[in-house]
C-alpha cells in the first residue's frame, strides 16, 4: 500500500498486517516496505524560468521576477543556484505542489 499526504509532504511504502497485541486484540500494523530501487531520477532539458514564468501564468500562478528570484502567489520562490540547478523553495501547500508539477513538466524524466 502506498499512503501519501499532501499537505505534509510525504509518502512511505508499506504494508498494513494485522497482529495481536498483548490483551489478544487484533491492530493492524504499518509495517515500512523495502526500498524498491536504488534509481535517482534524472531530469533532461533546462527550462529557463522565463518560460517556466509563461507557463505558471498560463495555469492561473501569479508569477514574476524579484532580484532574479521568481515568485509565485506570494508562497513559493523558484532560482538557479550557481551550479545552475533549479531550486523550488516555500509554504508546503496546494500552490508549491502544483508549481511543482507543472516546472517537472517541462522535463522529460528517466
Amino acid at each position: 500500500a502506498v499512503v501519501s499526504t499532501q499537505s505534509t509532504g510525504a509518502w512511505l511504502d508499506a504494508a498494513i498486517s494485522i497482529q495481536l497485541n498483548e490483551d489478544k486484540e487484533q491492530v493492524a500494523v504499518l509495517e515500512a516496505l523495502p526500498s524498491k530501487s536504488s534509481h535517482t531520477p534524472v531530469f533532461i532539458n533546462e527550462p529557463r524560468l522565463s518560460d517556466l514564468r509563461q507557463v505558471l501564468n498560463k495555469n492561473g500562478i501569479q508569477a514574476e521576477f524579484n532580484g532574479g528570484v521568481l515568485v509565485c502567489n506570494g508562497k513559493v520562490a523558484i532560482r538557479r543556484s550557481t551550479a545552475g540547478r533549479v531550486q523550488l523553495e516555500g509554504t508546503v501547500c496546494d500552490d508549491y505542489y502544483k508549481i511543482r508539477s507543472l516546472l517537472y513538466s517541462l522535463y522529460a524524466i528517466i
